[in-house]
């Protein structure tokens, strides 16, 4: 039964997440508040686009005129979200930078304060995000995204688990501490869609097949790629 379960889980991923709509927040405790998946994909796009961010930094963001942005090393900010969009926004001036090279205000371009804001979650999270590539197949950050909407919302999975996922009724699911999976996707989009039986629970409690909420297999799917993040 759960070989056929994962053959055809493998098989139909794509499709369905590639229905999920978008949506709004990201998961609450991985990203600074006001700063969604959404927001970092749409920085992405801007820093190779418009931003015209890579004519220095590389497009990879490893280095160019300009200094690596993905190792975590911090010349002219500490690594906050708010320190590197105070950067990004006022540029830094050739006498205060550590390689004499100026970086004008918003990288010599013109776009806008949105559009700052989502350089700066996009920069932020190249040194404390997951990288797309280490995401589970079929899984994208718009996803995650939309799991963590659910999580919150239609899914009622915050009712058992609590608003930031720590534990209530349910177990905590950010410690990386399994009751019923070994924390793997298939597992964790398993347990979701069937549930665990008293008999199977370690603490007694039941939880019902998609945490008794009418949830649609690509809404499973989005929670259970949320649940993942979580502890990843």
């Amino acid at each position: 039964m759960e070989t056929s379960f994962f053959r055809y889980g493998t098989a139909v991923l794509a499709v369905l997440l590639s229905a999920t709509p978008l949506a709004g927040q990201g998961p609450a405790d991985s990203l600074p508040p006001g700063v969604t998946m959404a927001l970092v994909e749409r920085g992405k796009a801007v820093f190779e686009g418009v931003g015209g961010c890579y004519n220095c930094h590389g497009p990879d963001a490893h280095g160019l005129l300009g200094p690596n942005l993905t190792d975590g090393n911090w010349r002219h900010a500490k690594g906050s979200y708010l320190s590197i969009l105070g950067v990004v926004l006022d540029g830094v001036p050739a006498s205060a930078s550590t390689s004499g090279i100026a970086m004008p205000a918003r990288g010599g371009s013109t776009i806008n304060e949105d559009e700052v804001q989502a350089v700066a979650a996009y920069v932020w999270h190249l040194t404390h995000g997951i990288d797309n590539d280490s995401l589970p197949p079929g899984v994208t950050p718009a996803i995650i995204d939309r799991g963590q909407s659910l999580f919150t919302g239609e899914g009622r999975c915050s009712t058992c688990h609590g608003p930031s996922a720590h534990g209530a009724i349910g177990p905590d699911l950010t410690d990386g501490t399994w009751l019923h999976a070994k924390g793997g996707y298939l597992e964790i989009l398993h347990q979701v869609l069937t549930g665990v039986s008293r008999e199977e629970s370690l603490s007694g409690l039941v939880m019902p097949p998609r945490g008794g909420a009418d949830l649609t297999d690509a809404q499973v799917y989005a929670v259970a790629a949320y649940v993942w993040y979580l502890s990843h």
